[in-house]
């Protein structure tokens, strides 16, 4: 594990174009994560031994034989059900079953629940254009003569000239990277159902089928070599992630098997950004705004003038809430949770003049009493810890999905039910 600890993940994501990080732009996050490293690893006492520490990351990365899955420190078992279950709210795609036979299958089966939202979110871009250089040989000149190629195909002449043109067309390196990902999926256990998963997805595969006339399935390989340099596009970002997951999907015969000792690959998720989007597919059925930073959306500001712009992460008209993903659940005191995060709460509440502002964080287990203090210096504000069990129960994914069903019920009776019992 030395080559991938205690490099940073931007540096890793920056030397290995086959490690998908998520979100895809990992220098806009809130708690930076590509300044931070996937694993870490430090002294014991003991000699022989070393201890292995993650942070907020999880996911699958590897390199040659060796592959490392990541779960949530909420999540307990080999299942992860709650990364899955996390994943399926927020990216809104289904997951058929999580019984797998080996680590292997686990990492490959993922990648292509992944492939629709990808996609989905290339395509609203526009179908990917760019410059191609093709040959004719027809008496229909509108192109540069190639001389060599006319006088070998058109001596003596018949009315034909050989030359080539410089087109922007649609079937292309990109698009035809792609189809080949598409044709290999359907040919998959799962592949076939990912790709019908619903309406936009049938309906985006099929655009691509028809923009790509040229495909060829002896010519994968070619395609492949063509898309290992990264494409820097100005306008079709979106097309960067997607075609980094589609390599993934078509050597992960090679890369699983160790055939690229010292590349590292794998899909990574920042659980801090997953936790807080998870929470958004709740509170946004119930008014709360969700602002975005990245985009510099639906914030607030501390003074007067419209100055001092924050960026809460929910609130409507008297409630205001921040995400933790961090363990607050243990906590029987408000004041117990750290003063930065405190702090800043306090900011939000009082440019809102909210009555209630809170913490929402997993709990791994059921509050009896959600903790709740007055904030001093008001009459009507109060800080409180919220959160979401996380099931540590289910025999099965779907059993989990129920079982979250009602914890997240339970969220928002305490959020609308809340009798401060600590103040």
């Amino acid at each position: 594990m030395f080559p991938i600890a205690d490099k940073t993940i931007g540096q890793l994501c920056r030397e290995n174009e086959s490690l998908l990080i998520f979100p895809y732009c990992i220098d806009d996050t809130d708690d930076r994560i590509g300044e931070s490293s996937v694993v870490s690893i430090l002294n014991t006492d003991d000699s022989e031994k070393v201890k292995i520490s993650t942070g907020n990351i999880m996911g699958f990365i590897g390199i040659g034989n060796l592959q490392v899955k990541i779960q949530s420190r909420f999540d307990e078992g080999h299942d992860d059900y709650l990364l899955h279950y996390m994943l399926q709210k927020v990216l809104s795609f289904s997951l058929f079953d999580l019984s797998h036979n080996n680590e292997q299958e686990d990492v490959f089966d993922f990648m292509m629940f992944m492939f629709p939202y990808f996609l989905k979110n290339a395509l609203r871009q526009g179908i990917y254009r760019e410059y191609q250089i093709h040959k004719y040989n027809n008496s229909n000149v509108k192109g540069t003569i190639d001389l060599g190629r006319h006088i070998a195909h058109n001596v003596p002449f018949a009315g034909k000239v050989a030359y080539s043109t410089r087109e922007y067309c649609q079937d292309n390196t990109m698009t035809e990277l792609i189809r080949h990902t598409i044709e290999f999926m359907k040919k998959k256990k799962y592949g076939k159902a990912v790709l019908d998963i619903d309406k936009e997805t049938i309906d985006n595969v099929k655009l691509i089928i028809e923009q790509t006339p040229s495909y060829n399935e002896n010519e994968r390989n070619s395609i492949l070599n063509r898309n290992l340099r990264m494409k820097c596009h100005p306008y079709y970002t979106e097309y960067r992630p997607l075609r980094s997951l589609c390599l993934q999907i078509l050597r992960m015969e090679e890369l699983k098997y160790g055939e690229s000792d010292d590349e590292v690959y794998g899909i990574l998720f920042d659980g801090a950004w997953l936790w807080e989007e998870y929470v958004n597919t709740i509170l946004r059925n119930y008014g709360f705004a969700h602002p975005e930073n990245k985009r510099s959306k639906g914030g607030i500001y501390l003074f007067e003038d419209k100055s001092g712009i924050r960026y809460p992460d929910f609130y409507k008209k008297d409630v205001v809430l921040d995400a933790k993903y961090k363990r607050l659940g243990s906590y029987e005191d408000v004041a117990k949770v750290g003063r930065d995060d405190i702090h800043q709460i306090i900011s939000y509440v009082n440019a809102l003049k909210a009555k209630k502002g809170g913490f929402v964080s997993p709990l791994e287990k059921k509050q009896e009493i959600t903790p709740t203090k007055h904030i001093k210096g008001t009459d009507y504000s109060t800080l409180s810890i919220f959160g979401i069990e996380i099931c540590k129960s289910a025999a099965s994914y779907a059993e989990f999905c129920e079982m979250m069903k009602e914890n997240e019920n339970d969220f928002v009776e305490s959020l609308n039910m809340n009798e401060y019992e600590n103040i």
